[in-house]
This record gives C-alpha cells, structure tokens and sequence, in this order.
C-alpha cells in the first residue's frame, strides 16, 4: 500500500505534537479504498494504520476494529450516493429529465472523483453481518427509488419492477469504473457515463420475459469426476460463505472425502480456486469461438457474445458470483493468465463494437465493454438466482444498450455522439 505518513503539530506551549483533527477521517478513508481494492479479508488494521502513519493503538481510539472500519466504508459509500441525489433540487415542476441527468452527473462525479473506494460495493453483501444488512439494503433501495420517480414520470409505461432493474443497471454501469483501470479525462468519463445512463433509460423491455434454456447435464464436463465434483463443491461453498470461510475439510467433506484426499487432485485451496476459474473461462471461449464463426457480420458477431455472455453467466451464476468477489485470492501466476484472458475477450468484442460504429475509439470502445460486463454479475446478485434468470433477455438488451449508447439519445443536451451507427435498434 501507497503510505501516507500523518504526522500532529507541535504546541508551542508543551512542545507536544498534537493529534491532527482529521485522522479519523484519514483513517476512514484508507480503509475504504484498501476494502474496495483487495476485500475484507485481504486487508488488516495493520495495513491501514501504516498506510495512515498511525499506530494500531491510535487507530483503536477511533474505531474498535476492523469490521468497524469496514461497516463505516460501506456507510460512506451509501452516504455519498445520498448526498449525491441531495444536491439535485427536487423540484415537481422541474422537467424529469433535467431532474434524471442531473441526479445521474451528481452521482457520476462522485464516483469517478471516489473511484478508488467506491468499489466497495462489490464486497459488502458478502462480509456485513446479518444485524448490518438490512439498513444498508433499505437505504440502497431508497437510492434507487429516488431515481425511480423521475424515471416514472418519463417512462409511464414501466413495471416498478422495470424500473428498478433499469436503475440498478445505470448505477452498476457508473459503479463499471472501480473494477478497471483505464484511464479517461475526467470530464470525457463522466459524459462517457451519463451517455449510457440514458441509453439505459430509454431501453424498452420486453412484455414478458422468459427464462433461458438451462444448460443440459451432458453439455457439464464430468458429472461424475471426482474433481469436477470438487470443484463444484467448493465453488457453492465459496459462494454461500466466502473463500476465507471455507476451510479444505469443509470441501472434502461435501464429497464424503477426508481433507487429504482432496491433494490428489488440487494442491492447496487457492489452487481450486483458480482450477474453478479457469474452467469458467475455457467454457466461454469455446462458447464464444463457435458464436462468432457462425455469425455473418460485426452486429451479428456482437449479439451472439452478448446472449452467449449472459447465458453463460446465469448457468454458472454461483460461479460468476465468486470470480468477481474472491479473484484476489488466486495465486498471482494464475490471477495474471485469467487477466490475460479477460483483456484479451474485451480486445475481441471492443474491435466488433469499433467495426460497428464509426469513429468509437479503441479506449472508449473497452470502457464501454467493462461497463456492459459488469451489469451481469451486479445484476445477478440484486435480483438472485430466479429473478435474474427471468430477466436474462432484459439483461441482454441493457448490455447491447450501453455498448451502443454512443449513437443514442441524450437527456438533455450536449455535443453531439460521434459515433454514427449502422447496427439496429437495441430496443
């Protein structure tokens, strides 16, 4: 970690130094950006009273420990996005668009100027205690319904349920930011942002949304393979728990095993982990190989790796849940080859969204990929298992809605988008 070293003023009547007002708040915020950046567990009270220059015990008169620390991280963040809606005036008469693009830009720059901590969403429903959830949650869904009322106002025609998932996909495409690392001006990100916002806002959903084909038994590898058994043993325990609360007998024992049995097959914990890993991403590419043969075009190739993302994700949906979640916990040679991988399948579907449309830059054409990626797995465990199986098409059209929101519709106004489409309606 990056130290910050804090140091007090010196009274020039005791010649003391004395403790600087703000350490709290320092504290704070190191620990909100070392939770977001590595999770609960990869962190320690040492870690942030170093990265502060503070003590364990100066750090301990502000906050008792580290769940404490990790409770307030989750608290700002929520604070923020309130803070955020709160400075756009609530004005009935205001039109709801000019109210939606401005509640949208206030929580877009709080986010981009907190990128580094705000990715502490991803890790708080997995590590708050039972008692801590339902404060959170309820203030959550209170952010959403704030941003509801103006989208009701513009879109009659939505379900609240609609809506709702329409708003959890603009706020996980703003949130698309804290799980990457490129970098954009500030002010060309934030218009980036609010452009797929509103393309978001516009998407029509469809009237009754299906279930997709769920995956057929044959088409797993291994129903009855002592690793592949292992492996999906552990995955649910990683998902339900979390990989540092699963212990190697608790996965051995899912499969009638003893914990030595297990080193016949997987070398350590990590190294299922990582074996769960790369088998979800052999899956996609050969998925994506044959999508992408059999299409006929760029906008035909596009489609076909959203439906087969999207598909894919909610088959395996425990799995795609502890990717995201617990990829710090593989070892560093395999975390660099899985990395690999996924640039390597942005770079594939970025060049089709570039050959798409016209004038889309390489950067903008990833950013746009990671924002639409990250939809599936926010979205995947809002609504969980069923709901978000039920929603899949929704959930493919929210993808195509984003990656294509260069040549859509703004809410209010501004330049012109550059890019000049020649691929249908996502909607």
């Amino acid at each position: 970690m990056r130290r910050t070293r804090v140091v007090g003023k010196t009274s020039p009547d005791t010649g003391r130094r004395t403790r600087p007002k703000d350490r709290r708040a320092r504290i704070a915020a190191a620990a909100a950006v070392a939770f977001a950046e590595r999770g609960y567990h990869g962190v320690s009270v040492e870690d942030i009273a170093t990265e502060v220059g503070v003590t364990k015990s100066a750090l301990y008169r502000h906050f008792p420990g580290k769940y404490a620390l990790f409770l307030n991280s989750a608290l700002m963040l929520i604070d923020s996005l309130e803070g955020a809606l709160d400075s756009v005036p609530d004005d009935p008469a205001r039109d709801p668009r000019e109210t939606l693009r401005a509640q949208m830009s206030a929580i877009i720059a709080v986010t981009v100027e907190q990128r580094r901590s705000a990715g502490i969403y991803r890790w708080e429903r997995r590590y708050l205690r039972k008692e801590d959830r339902p404060a959170i949650r309820e203030r959550s869904w209170a952010v959403n319904a704030r941003i509801r009322r103006p989208l009701h106002q513009i879109r009659p025609d939505l379900s609240d349920e609609d809506a709702f998932v329409l708003v959890a996909a603009m706020l996980s495409t703003i949130g698309s930011i804290t799980v990457h690392n490129l970098t954009l001006p500030p002010r060309y990100m934030e218009q980036l942002l609010l452009d797929a916002c509103t393309a978001l806002a516009e998407t029509r959903f469809s009237p009754a949304p299906a279930a997709p084909e769920r995956v057929a038994a044959a088409d797993r590898p291994g129903q009855d393979n002592m690793r592949e058994n292992l492996l999906r043993s552990a995955v649910g325990l990683f998902h339900q728990r979390g990989y540092n609360e699963v212990a190697v007998e608790d996965i051995a024992a899912t499969v009638g095993l003893p914990a030595s049995g297990i080193y016949r097959y997987f070398v350590s914990k990590s190294d299922i982990l990582a074996a769960a890993f790369h088998r979800a991403a052999d899956r996609l590419e050969t998925a994506v190989a044959a999508g992408t043969a059999a299409a006929s075009d760029p906008e035909d190739a596009l489609r076909s790796l959203v439906s087969i993302y999207v598909d894919l994700s909610f088959s395996q949906r425990e799995l795609m849940s502890v990717y995201f979640a617990e990829l710090v916990n593989v070892p560093d040679a395999s975390r660099a080859d899985l990395r690999l991988r996924q640039r390597a399948n942005v770079e594939q579907w970025s060049s089709y969204l570039q050959a798409i449309c016209d004038g889309l830059s390489a950067a903008d054409a990833r950013f746009l990929m990671y924002a639409a990626i990250n939809l599936v797995p926010d979205l995947g465990v809002l609504l969980g298992t069923s709901a978000a199986q039920q929603q899949a098409e929704n959930i493919h059209r929210c993808m195509l809605a984003v990656l294509l929101s260069r040549s859509g519709q703004r809410l209010g106004h501004g330049e012109d988008a550059p890019c000049t489409p020649t691929i249908g309606s996502a909607h």
